[in-house]
């Protein structure tokens, strides 16, 4: 990260950029109350450091349940029932689950859909324009064809409908189509720092896992509080049963909290640790040019220790929001309809506009805590402030690159879905035995993974193109010198889209 720059040559860099900066303020802007300045390198320090202690304190309590409460739980749970791993009779006796299979066929989509993610970067660094195209038609023609099927079905009211979103988008594609080259050099500039440091998508992958851990460890502790407020039984013959009665509100709270924080935390400090290595690649590309650089360890180090308080900050005020709108609406399914359910409704829809902005604020946050170091709050006034001086606001808005992400994401899990009909072919004891069509569970069992996996390495890609838009705001002249070739694509993409706004 920009962290570990020399700090004189960090700030040469500065001022080597003055006249090149000065020309991306759009001038027809109204003046803004805060003047814009570039990020500053922060002295290392642990910001926040209150919401780290915290969330520290979080982890260890659910621990502290899952442990005293959760293992005991399951442990009766287990000595009450006779229970074999690898082998489960079914059907009376003519099918036996192979778990042993399923274990093999998840590392072969793994494996498949780890092959696949990276063949798609590599597609997508050769015709990232193409791709866009593909991707806005691909919405404007599955619209029509929803028209189109509800109409020879009878759908009289799902073909208008049909119309509409087909309008709709036919509309959406005339106004971004002009948006494609600004789109393409973002995002090819995005896949090109992240093929040059390719163990960031390693890395993402650790801290999924670690957070799949602590949600098993979530799931111990929760079914230790059922199993404590005698929520969950068994009778005279072993057999689990619920009862009607409902968790208390408080401990609902609490948990759902637990979960989302944890959640938004290892999401976050992915991407403040992508943030800190592209920005490490724009300003200082021979510290972050391969597959474990110095700008990968340094990112990683400075998002887990000194600016992990900063994450925590900012999750958990996502997370508060997050459970409180789950618990409207399970208020809400509760409710008998009339007045109070119609209140629920709209707090609900106030607790969503919430979410999204602040997690629409917390993407772009991240991106000054990963480069400068920056506190939550600090890092979020640079930020809004940046734009508002820049006039980008408007830009900021494009979702074309993450079309074409979540597009990928949909092939690649098709893909590994493939394999796994391939493996039923080969080895159908393999899907046998799990209550269903064994083609459709390899499917959909094999789709399941390498969506999963897909998402991630897309999230990666995603959040690289995010900090593109914010480093080439705070360092256009760095990354003329350092990246010509990419600075040269960049800007003629954004003088055709953006003229205005560009400035140059």
């Amino acid at each position: 990260a920009v962290l570990f720059y020399g700090q004189e040559d960090f700030f040469n860099m500065g001022r080597n950029e003055e006249d090149l900066s000065a020309n991306l303020i759009d001038p027809e802007l109204p003046p803004v109350g805060d003047e814009f300045t570039k990020g500053e390198l922060q002295p290392t320090r642990c910001n926040d450091a209150w919401a780290a202690v915290l969330f520290y304190g979080n982890v260890i309590a659910i621990a502290a349940v899952a442990g005293a409460l959760g293992v005991p739980a399951i442990q009766s749970y287990n000595n009450s029932n006779d229970h074999s791993f690898g082998k489960e009779v079914v059907d009376g006796g003519n099918s036996n689950i192979d778990y042993e299979g399923i274990i093999y066929a998840s590392l072969i989509s793994g494996a498949s859909s780890f092959v696949f993610s990276a063949i798609s970067l590599f597609v997508m660094s050769c015709c990232p324009k193409i791709l866009i195209q593909i991707s806005v038609l691909f919405s404007l023609v599955l619209s029509g064809l929803m028209a189109a099927v509800s109409f020879f079905y009878g759908q009289i009211w799902g073909g208008i409908f049909g119309i509409i979103f087909f309008l709709l988008s036919l509309c959406y594609t005339y106004y971004v189509w002009r948006r494609i080259p600004f789109a393409a050099a973002n995002l090819n500039t995005g896949l090109t720092a992240v093929k040059a440091n390719s163990g960031v998508v390693v890395m993402s992958y650790v801290l999924v896992a670690a957070s799949f851990c602590y949600m098993i460890l979530w799931m111990v502790a929760l079914v230790g509080v059922y199993d404590k407020l005698n929520l969950i039984t068994t009778d005279a013959q072993g057999n689990v049963q619920v009862t009607g009665d409902q968790l208390n509100w408080g401990y609902f709270f609490l948990l759902l909290v637990a979960l989302f924080w944890s959640e938004q935390v290892f999401q976050n400090t992915i991407h403040a640790t992508i943030a800190g290595v592209v920005s490490t690649w724009w300003f200082v590309p021979e510290e972050a040019n391969s597959c474990c650089s110095k700008g990968i360890w340094g990112s990683f180090i400075r998002s887990t220790t000194t600016s992990f308080g900063s994450i925590c900050f900012g999750s958990l005020l996502v997370a508060i929001i997050k459970a409180l709108r789950v618990m409207v609406e399970s208020a809400r399914s509760d409710s008998e309809g009339g007045c109070a359910a119609f209140l629920l409704c709209l707090v609900e829809c106030l607790l969503r506009c919430l979410e999204g902005i602040l997690e629409y604020f917390n993407k772009f946050a991240y991106i000054y805590v990963g480069m400068y170091g920056y506190s939550y709050l600090e890092a979020g006034k640079n930020v809004m402030t940046l734009f508002q001086q820049k006039g980008w606001t408007v830009i900021i808005n494009d979702d074309l690159v993450s079309n074409v992400l979540f597009l990928f994401v949909l092939i690649i899990g098709g893909l590994t879905g493939c394999v796994g009909l391939v493996l039923n072919e080969i080895n159908p004891l393999w899907f046998q035995g799990y209550g269903g069509s064994p083609m459709a569970i390899a499917f959909g069992f094999m789709f399941l993974v390498g969506l999963i996996i897909a998402s991630i390495t897309m999230s990666v890609v995603d959040s690289a193109v995010n900090t593109v838009i914010v480093a080439f705001a705070e360092g256009p002249a760095e990354f003329e010198e350092n990246h010509p070739e990419l600075s040269h694509q960049m800007k003629e993409g954004w003088r055709k889209v953006y003229p205005d706004e560009c400035g140059f």
